[in-house]
């Protein structure tokens, strides 16, 4: 079966990613590869040709993926090759995070890591048989070529296709015993403190952050500090807050915190918070403004307020749309390179300064003449810049012979010309992508940042997008969408979705004092709450499963609490449900967030860093009045507090080994899964 999109010759013209809405997607609408939306005519296709799927996710921000496009989708021999022998689907990860989150895990079980763009080969129906990350033209060392794999799949597909269906069944039943748990108990006290003995034991006390390189920002870890820094001894207080700030003042001072703009940056490849992952995203934004908010509320400092503008700045200038809500990301490209738009040579510093302040700001700032920023692959010094504090000011005013204040303000001079030098550059484009999670984050986060700084604009721009969002959202039959751009709504809400926007709307919620608009703001989310039950509750069990009961194509309907960059939808939920029942003086979403816990209290217990946003969700359950403490059941605070201890003791200490065995697909499963892969070798 052929036609003049699914022949094997590869062409210039719009294949049909040309009518899609994602960015990312109409980036690929003009690839030779004759690319199909994730849906049923691509996979109807495969079934009626008899060939296998090529599946590539990715996002638009996205260096690697940027690479990889043009390197192979954009080469005329590659998309040949993967016309010939499959039918191509691309997806966006932001857009369907569920379907990357899946192919994801099914990654990690097969390679032991992730990474994007994520590339996999299915079945026609489906079911993953092989997944890789970045993937060059050609074979380079131990990293296997596009155009060196795409034959070899099509020549197992029709001689060792009994092998092949083997190996894909081989990895779905690894997934699916790893995602199949035992719920029950409750989270209490003792994984609390398992989780504090983690983050001890992976803290890095000279340079902030948790464990080795890259390095995130780490925010659910640091919500979780924050909320132990609540309800602990004293000592441990302290100890857990001190993570907190010194984490927050390294990712400050480092190159991940652009000086100039606002904002940070993705991701870290160093200890140092050097970044070189160059992509803005909302969500990092949202959630290190939740973080600083939170610092301030406990232990209020001149630092946080400092960070929480800077944030802000940066999200109302270059994150917010002319319907003010809020964009999904800044690319971390711009005139073809990763990173030229925040890179500096030295002359062009010493250019762009007043007479007289180039010497003590290149002090300041690290700036060097050959330059201080190293290639991410080759580690070659590029003759570039990137700003990062290099020194306290005090130390920079002894060596110039200024005062503090006169630094501080000739500095702040300084970062002002260089933002309006670096303005007038080509900046990187954004994804305009209006995403109903994401959105959510932010929503919450300029709520409970406007009620902590006393900014009543950051409030008000929250409630903006919080009333656009309801508006332009719910369809007529009152269903929500996730996703709108371009004046139109689509792709059916997930999880995610409505648990960061229950969460947004109890933040508005608490901020505000008329007694009319919290009535409307609990409407709001108590009808975000019965879509959530209705589509995805687990009602046996408790918990939300990830996808929609009726989704075609995905060969496992997985519930998962573990954290990503941002809470897992269990955790999100699990919070919003936290703050409806105190709130609202509801019982019933108290219990339902106590049902959440239970069903991954065990889970829990054996990754406790895993899944530590349900931890920090069932600490902050423990707050809830009283009288809205009761569960479903009937147990009262003082039979949940006795059933904790029990539990406790009953604890064992377990190795890592006997953790790994313990687990479903633990070690033994991965290695049987990975020599699935020398089936494509």
């Amino acid at each position: 079966m052929t036609n003049a999109i699914t022949d094997e010759t590869p062409t210039r013209g719009e294949n049909r990613l040309a009518h899609e809405k994602s960015p990312h997607l109409l980036r690929h609408s003009t690839s030779p590869v004759n690319w199909y939306p994730w849906g049923e005519e691509a996979f109807d296709l495969a079934e009626a040709d008899d060939r296998p799927i090529f599946l590539s996710i990715g996002g638009s921000s996205s260096h690697w993926c940027h690479v990889m496009e043009r390197d192979c989708f954009n080469d005329m021999e590659a998309a040949g090759l993967l016309n010939d022998a499959c039918v191509s689907i691309k997806v966006d990860r932001e857009e369907r995070p569920d379907l990357a989150a899946l192919f994801m895990e099914i990654c990690r079980i097969q390679n032991g890591s992730g990474g994007w763009p994520l590339n996999l080969f299915l079945t026609p129906k489906g079911e993953p048989f092989f997944a890789a990350t970045f993937l060059p033209k050609r074979t380079t060392g131990m990293v296997p070529g596009l155009a060196d794999i795409v034959p070899r799949v099509k020549w197992l597909w029709l001689m060792q296709r009994e092998d092949v269906v083997r190996g894909a069944k081989s990895l779905m039943d690894t997934l699916i015993m790893k995602s199949t748990f035992v719920p029950g108990g409750q989270i209490g006290s003792p994984h609390a403190r398992n989780v504090m003995k983690e983050l001890k034991n992976t803290y890095n006390p000279d340079r902030g952050g948790f464990g080795p390189v890259p390095k995130s920002l780490s925010a659910p870890k640091l919500l979780f500090l924050l909320e132990y820094a609540r309800s602990e001894s004293e000592a441990d207080r302290d100890e857990a807050f001190a993570m907190v700030d010194g984490t927050l003042r390294k990712i400050w001072s480092g190159s991940i915190h652009d000086h100039l703009g606002g904002g940070c940056l993705h991701r870290s490849t160093d200890e140092r918070w050097m970044a070189s992952r160059f992509e803005k995203l909302l969500c990092d934004q949202a959630m290190l403004l939740w973080v600083v908010a939170v610092a301030h509320e406990i232990r209020p400092d001149d630092f946080y307020r400092r960070f929480a503008e800077d944030i802000v700045a940066c999200v109302l200038r270059d994150f917010t749309s002319p319907e003010s809500c809020f964009l999904t990301s800044l690319d971390a490209d711009s005139e073809g390179d990763e990173g030229s738009y925040y890179l500096w040579t030295d002359e062009e510093i010493r250019a762009a300064l007043p007479a007289g302040d180039a010497g003590f700001f290149c002090a300041a700032y690290a700036i060097l003449p050959g330059g201080n920023f190293r290639h991410e692959v080759s580690g070659v010094q590029m003759g570039q810049n990137v700003l990062y504090e290099a020194l306290p000011v005090d130390a920079v005013a002894r060596r110039y012979g200024l005062r503090a204040p006169e630094l501080i303000k000739r500095l702040e001079n300084d970062r002002r010309a260089l933002f309006e030098v670096r303005s007038r550059r080509l900046a990187p484009s954004s994804d305009d992508n209006v995403l109903m999670d994401w959105n959510g984050l932010m929503i919450g986060a300029l709520a409970r940042a406007g009620r902590v700084f006393e900014k009543k604009e950051w409030t008000l721009a929250a409630e903006r997008a919080a009333l656009f969002l309801q508006k332009v959202l719910v369809d007529p039959k009152g269903a929500w969408r996730r996703r709108y751009r371009a004046k139109e709504s689509g792709i059916p809400a997930l999880p995610g979705d409505y648990a960061a926007m229950m969460w947004a709307v109890m933040e508005l919620c608490e901020g505000t004092a008329a007694d009319r608009q919290k009535k409307d703001w609990a409407r709001y989310a108590s009808d975000l709450a019965a879509a959530l039950e209705a589509n995805f509750w687990d009602d046996p069990n408790g918990g939300l499963f990830l996808s929609r009961a009726d989704e075609p194509h995905i060969f496992f309907r997985r519930k998962t609490a573990v954290d990503d960059d941002v809470p897992s939808a269990n955790a999100m939920a699990m919070m919003a449900f936290v703050a409806m029942g105190r709130e609202l003086d509801d019982k019933k979403y108290a219990g339902m967030a106590r049902a959440i816990g239970s069903c991954f209290a065990r889970i829990a217990a054996l990754q406790p860093l895993d899944h530590i946003s349900v931890v920090t969700a069932s600490m902050q359950l423990r707050g809830v009045k009283p009288k809205d403490r009761q569960d479903p059941q009937g147990q009262d605070e003082k039979e949940q507090k006795e059933k904790e201890l029990k539990e406790r003791e009953r604890e064992p200490t377990e190795s890592t080994e006997q953790k790994d065995q313990k687990e479903p697909g633990g070690r033994r499963g991965i290695r049987n899964i990975r020599d699935t892969r020398r089936i494509i070798r």
